[in-house]
């Protein structure tokens, strides 16, 4: 059947505009999942929410020993410069808790073990008594914030059921240009996407390396109560001060 001309171009905008308002979607998509993240670590944003907590599961990793398959880990954050993480480090299962400048780990024994062994193999990077804990801060100028999706290549994969929620799946990359300055060459994500845009999985590669990280939980918050960033009653007894240069020891100790 032949059809008029004009109605094979009206089918021709019809199907362009559509196939545009799919890629942009995508990106749309992507920006509604980063954009919250980012926003608590601006130091200029109309948003209220300041904090984020989260419980993270490990599904898979290169190399990952059977025990520490479904470990979890608790984050909490609070701009401009609070932070607490509780995960299996170093072999124990460990607090890190960061309030301005004061800084603790439990439990202390086990680190201070754990850091006094490390010294004595010379696996400790050298104490340096002038470094000093910066706010947080992003990587990119934030007058830039509304273009972060655009430093992305992003691939709609589909989408696929994950704890009874329909996700989006969203394959990742980084801008070639991106890629090059940051030493990044050949990394990528599949990120799954809950329909309030808060992910639900993501799972990031390189040649030769990969691992899967199952969100059980993510939430934002204006602030977080107080007794966040205190030790419970039951860690007190064994808690560890760390100053800002130990400190990095200590994430030294734990990168190596």
């Amino acid at each position: 059947m032949n059809l008029p001309s004009s109605f094979r171009l009206l089918a021709a905008l019809l199907f362009l505009t559509a196939s545009t308002q799919a890629q942009d979607n995508r990106y749309d998509l992507l920006g509604r999942m980063l954009m919250p993240i980012v926003n608590v670590f601006a130091k200029n944003t109309s948003n209220p929410n300041r904090a984020l907590s989260c419980t993270l599961k490990l599904e898979q990793m290169t190399d990952l020993p059977a025990a520490l398959v479904g470990s979890q880990a608790e984050l909490a954050v609070e701009y401009p410069d609070k932070m607490r993480l509780r995960a299996p480090i170093l072999g124990e299962d460990i607090t890190v808790c960061r309030h301005g400048e004061e800084l603790w780990t439990y439990p202390g024994s086990k680190v201070e073990a754990v850091l006094k062994a490390a010294a004595e193999q010379k696996k400790l990077p050298k104490l340096n008594s002038k470094f000093r804990l910066e706010p947080f801060s992003l990587p990119i100028p934030e007058k830039e914030l509304v273009f972060l999706p655009t430093l992305f290549q992003a691939k709609d994969v589909g989408s696929e059921p994950l704890d009874g929620v329909t996700c989006r799946v969203i394959d990742i990359y980084l801008m070639p240009e991106l890629a090059r300055a940051l030493k990044a060459q050949g990394w990528g994500a599949r990120v799954w996407i809950q329909p309030d845009a808060k992910p639900a999985r993501i799972s990031v590669a390189k040649p030769g390396w990969m691992a899967v990280v199952h969100f059980d939980q993510l939430q934002f918050a204006p602030k977080l109560p107080e007794s966040t960033w205190e030790p419970t009653s039951e860690q007190a007894a064994d808690v560890l001060k760390l100053d800002p240069a130990r400190f990095q020891q200590l994430l030294g100790a734990i990168v190596k």
